[in-house]
């Protein structure tokens, strides 16, 4: 009689343990689970702040570019040319620009690395004054600035676009007695800030 008593206190202490470890392992799966989405949330959270904080800076500089370009005194540091046929090539915006500033205009171009060229950084360096400045702002809020550059060496009409990406700009020359279009892109920054070496100029 004590051996089944025995037994039968050792087998209910048995299954009292087993229930409550399988309860605490449950707990366990429930915890581990909770702390996983927690991680992933906050995870995603911090994405969507992150795209905020860009956007947010991204309308900054735009707004900043606007007010620059209205001043009349800025600088376009070009850093790609666009080549017909989706060609592109990537230049040092130190050497590459459009200026402009106290009614005068400058447009270089310095993309050879072999040859000097005119302006002895290896392209071209041309002035000109500025005239019949235009500038819109179509529905999706895009800005449009347009000028004429007149000079002894240039004669040409500018057309720079600023599509809401930050403070970067797409820009095309239109020479006024050739299709010899150049299209460009870089950032507008104000004149006294710009960071550009300028070459023998014509």
């Amino acid at each position: 009689m004590k051996r089944i008593l025995m037994l039968s206190l050792a087998l209910l202490t048995f299954i009292t343990y087993g229930n409550q470890a399988n309860a605490q392992q449950t707990n366990n799966q429930d915890f581990g689970a909770e702390s996983t989405m927690s991680r992933q949330e906050a995870r995603k959270a911090a994405r969507a702040a992150h795209r905020r904080a860009e956007a947010a800076q991204q309308l900054k500089d735009f707004q900043k570019a606007v007010e620059t370009i209205k001043s009349g005194s800025f600088v376009i540091e070009v850093d790609q040319l666009l080549f017909p046929r989706g060609n592109s090539k990537f230049v040092s915006s130190l050497t590459n620009f459009i200026s402009m500033n106290q009614g005068n205009a400058v447009i270089q171009i310095a993309t050879s690395y072999y040859n000097p060229g005119p302006n002895g950084l290896g392209g071209i360096t041309v002035e000109g004054k500025v005239s019949d400045i235009t500038m819109s702002t179509d529905k999706k809020g895009f800005v449009y600035y347009n000028f004429n550059v007149q000079g002894m060496f240039v004669s040409a009409s500018v057309n720079v676009q600023l599509l809401g990406d930050g403070n970067r700009t797409t820009v095309t020359v239109y020479p006024n007695f050739n299709n010899n279009n150049l299209t460009m892109t870089g950032v507008i920054v104000p004149y006294a800030d710009s960071n550009i070496f300028q070459g023998q100029t014509f």
